[in-house]
């Protein structure tokens, strides 16, 4: 009898977890595992505000390890915002991941990320504003940026001159 019931209570356990046995469906990672899902789905509104809802769950908790710093999702909103071409919205996100005390390398990386993208772009203006703005939180590193991104500006304002002149 005994065995009935334990062979009864993981059959139902495993039921209600979806089969998976997954804590985090129903534990304090649930908002960042949802957020995952809805990137997969190509949801990024929604998995935003999975991770802000992981972040005001994790800062609730009392139990949260001192060094956890649960902002640190603002840099993979940032992340999601920027892929999505929401510029502004990914340099807000970073911004604020920085207000709220994030290792200043990991912001940093994420500036540049953003002058990387408009450099894809071709938008080397915008690049170069971006580096030039940010260029505190890391100089010599901006610098050499800003170097290649005017360089390359150069190229092209002089390739165009050189064909209005022909």
């Amino acid at each position: 009898m005994k065995r009935d019931n334990l062979i009864t209570f993981f059959v139902l356990f495993f039921l209600l977890t979806g089969c998976s046995g997954s804590y985090f469906k129903f534990g304090p990672y649930r908002n960042a595992e949802q957020a995952e899902e809805f990137l997969r789905q190509g949801k990024f509104d929604d998995a935003c505000e999975s991770y802000r809802k992981h972040v005001e769950d994790r800062l609730a908790n009392k139990d949260r390890p001192e060094w956890e710093n649960p902002y640190f999702y603002y840099l993979i909103i940032g992340d999601i915002k920027l892929r999505d071409g929401k510029v502004k919205e990914a340099l807000a996100a970073y911004e604020f991941a920085e207000s709220k005390k994030i290792d200043s390398q990991l912001v940093s990386d994420r500036y540049r990320y953003v002058a990387q993208w408009y450099e894809k772009k071709g938008d080397f203006r915008n690049a170069m504003a971006i580096l030039q703005k940010y260029q505190d939180r890391d100089p010599l590193l901006f610098d050499a940026v800003l170097d290649r991104v005017a360089k390359e500006l150069t190229k092209i304002e002089d390739s165009g001159a050189s064909s209005q002149k022909n």
